[in-house]
């Protein structure tokens, strides 16, 4: 970030800490500098002043894909609006995959029930990344409404598609959510049924225990970014995360299947069912 860049947020901290909407909604169509509409926009996303709506509304038709995501952004912290769901949703019937991509992304981030009549035909979209941008805002926006449309997408071609349904039933978190992630738990692709796995431990409760505690038979394992240049992924079992995942949900029902998970013929899956007995309060992990 520049100096001019550093000097513009500053101002725009001082709008927001003013409350000076006038001169936020200025910035927000300065025409001269993206940062300036960006931060603006965020500003009045955190503001809460649903005399934003407006001119946010206005901004997701900004040339820069930043500013969009803005005003996307805010407006959904603003409690959505309709007015921005019919102008966003008008490019999902774009020829170009990209701005449907897009548009399915800030309707999740706009969080309005509108969106979702636009989103469930995107669930069947040509391009794999419209599919999955359609799960994951259909999960963001939430409603027993998107059960259905995302129970069809865990049966999607692609493991992203599915991973990402799989994901947006963890945010909705009902008892249908849970029977339709125990489904997953026999999906072909090691990276959906960890999805699966984390989506349960996300809802909790008694049937997803369960659910968890099967996975523990899992064979199954993924490679995580470790987040250091040039090193190669860490590899993690499906059911060593299963272990993690019972051990901060806390049921005292999943002692004795971790306790046989000690004997482990991974060294990772064993250390993690030591720490999870460790904090289960279990005296089998001495």
């Amino acid at each position: 970030m520049g100096l001019l860049d550093s000097i513009l947020k500053i101002n725009v901290e001082e709008m927001k800490a003013k409350r000076d909407l006038p001169a936020l909604f200025g910035a927000l169509g300065n025409k001269r500098n993206v940062y300036l509409r960006r931060d603006a926009a965020r500003a009045l996303g955190e503001l809460g002043d649903t005399a934003a709506i407006e001119p946010l509304v206005a901004a997701l038709k900004d040339p820069k894909r930043e500013v969009r995501d803005a005003a996307a952004e805010a407006i959904g912290n603003l409690g959505g609006d309709p007015r921005a769901v019919e102008v966003v949703a008008a490019n999902l019937k774009s020829n170009r995959s990209l701005e449907r991509d897009e548009a399915a992304s800030a309707l999740g981030k706009i969080r309005h029930k509108a969106g979702i009549e636009y989103l469930l035909p995107a669930l069947k979209d040509q391009d794999c990344f419209v599919r999955q941008a359609a799960a994951t805002s259909l999960g963001q926006i939430g409603g027993s409404e998107v059960i259905e449309g995302l129970s069809q997408a865990l049966k999607d071609e692609d493991k992203d598609v599915r991973g990402a349904a799989v994901s947006a039933l963890g945010e909705i978190g009902s008892d249908t959510a849970v029977a339709l992630l125990t489904q997953s738990l026999r999906d072909e692709s090691a990276i959906v049924r960890y999805r699966v796995v984390e989506a349960l431990g996300k809802i909790g409760g008694q049937a997803a225990v369960d659910a968890l505690v099967a996975a523990l038979k899992d064979g199954g394992w993924i490679s995580l970014q470790t987040g250091k240049a040039n090193q190669p992924g860490k590899k993690v079992w499906v059911r060593q995360k299963a272990i993690e995942v019972l051990a901060q949900i806390g049921d005292a029902r999943a002692v004795g299947p971790i306790t046989e998970a000690l004997n482990d013929k991974q060294e990772p899956v064993r250390h993690a069912a030591q720490r999870a007995l460790e904090r289960l309060g279990s005296g089998t992990a001495g």
